[in-house]
């Protein structure tokens, strides 16, 4: 069956942001990652118990429930996608007799809708969480920095440059975690009530969100393992991890 034209666009479009955008985070971070070896930093070695707060109980809350659900949504999605691979049979090899894995998939869907309540919710109810998300909007310090820590990547400066506890890769997260989440609903929403969209809407509406919802998954878990990983696992400041989802410090 041949597809509109609009899928095969969206389709060039996302495989052109996937290898850009996942590209430069390739290369940021092996860059980061050279110069930290390269130029051990010294480690803040501060007693857990005088670190100060950077995730309070509302966000870690949030945090987990995204955390959870995004790993049961990539799993039961991508089995959907490659149910051939060895990976996906333990859901797809009942698919004939029962629909669990989009059953495990939508339940999934509607946690981590909830996550997003509930960060909205903490949003609500406690000023010091609005101020921190407030400090997430870009400004042009956030230019700065990423202009002067690629000086100090190349060379072209000594000392590393200063960063507050909420720089640019840390913006840069939590606002494609936003976007994602909006496209996914969306068109996850057009694929899970299916035969509403195709009474309102072409069929090729429901083939454009099928494509987005698809590689935007893909983008968003690449995403994850190269550029969060890397800041929260591998970055030697914090290896082997960063705790701060754990203890909040």
């Amino acid at each position: 069956e041949e597809k509109h034209a609009a899928v095969f666009w969206i389709r060039r479009l996302y495989l052109w942001l996937i290898w850009g955008v996942i590209g430069g985070m390739v290369v940021h971070n092996l860059l980061d990652l050279r110069r930290k070896v390269l130029s051990p930093l010294q480690r803040p070695m501060i007693p857990r118990a005088k670190r100060p707060m950077r995730m309070s109980r509302g966000f870690r809350l949030a945090h987990g429930l995204m955390m959870v659900s995004f790993i049961v949504l990539a799993y039961s999605g991508f089995a959907l996608a490659w149910p051939e691979a060895w990976w996906a049979a333990p859901l797809v090899q009942w698919e004939d007799q029962t629909a669990l894995r989009g059953l495990i998939h939508r339940i999934a869907a509607v946690v981590m809708l909830v996550s997003l309540g509930v960060h909205v919710l903490h949003l609500i109810i406690d000023r010091r969480a609005r101020a921190c998300i407030r400090k997430m909007l870009p400004t042009f310090e956030d230019w700065h920095e990423f202009r002067e820590r690629m000086r100090w990547y190349l060379g072209l400066r000594k000392d590393m440059p200063l960063s507050g506890p909420l720089g640019y890769p840390e913006k840069a997260e939590y606002l494609a975690l936003i976007w994602g989440l909006v496209v996914m609903a969306v068109t996850g929403f057009l694929l899970w009530f299916e035969n509403v969209t195709l009474a309102w809407a072409p069929k090729w509406v429901a083939d454009v969100a099928t494509t987005i919802h698809f590689y935007e998954a893909v983008l968003a878990s690449l995403a994850i393992l190269v550029w969060h990983f890397y800041f929260v696992i591998f970055d030697p400041l914090v290896y082997p991890m960063d705790t701060a989802w754990l203890t909040g410090k």
